[in-house]
């Protein structure tokens, strides 16, 4: 039995961004084993656009959804998550908790901030450093911080 936590199903995507997508065995000798990001989405399933779930895909991201209700830093360090994105859903001060809780941890921790026409994505912590107070990001800015981060879990 798994020592992973127990994750809600998501019924409105495609169920080929949710299979693990990495091999146990390498495809040729000599060949080094990449790991794919293990990616938690925390929030509304509603919430995920399909853009940030092709960036997702495109690295091959494990993905998985929680309800704010059962994230704690324990259950983030238990699932080995390297990166949590966070939807408004998720209360300032839960998002303050979990943030604490994870310093030094190696993950990374985005959340939404909602403004009239989309939302900001503001980083909490980057590979387990707290970074309260940088820039956030527009959506459209997002993406590229979103491939940086997963560009650089891949080839940690």
């Amino acid at each position: 039995m798994s020592s992973r936590p127990q994750l809600s199903r998501l019924a409105a995507y495609e169920p080929r961004i949710f299979e693990t997508n990495s091999s146990p065995t390498p495809h040729s000798v000599g060949t080094v084993a990449v790991s794919c990001p293990n990616v938690l989405l925390v929030g509304k399933s509603s919430s995920w656009g399909t853009l940030l779930l092709r960036y997702l895909e495109k690295f091959r991201s494990e993905l998985s959804l929680a309800s704010p209700r059962t994230v704690t830093s324990e259950y983030v360090r238990k699932g080995g998550f390297d990166l949590a994105l966070l939807d408004s859903t998720v209360a300032p001060e839960h998002r303050r908790q979990l943030a604490s809780g994870l310093v030094g941890s190696g993950v990374s921790i985005f959340y939404t901030f909602p403004v009239e026409n989309g939302c900001w994505w503001v980083p909490t912590l980057r590979r387990g450093q707290d970074c309260h107070g940088a820039p956030a990001f527009r959506s459209n800015e997002f993406q590229f911080e979103l491939m940086r981060i997963l560009q650089d879990q891949t080839e940690a």
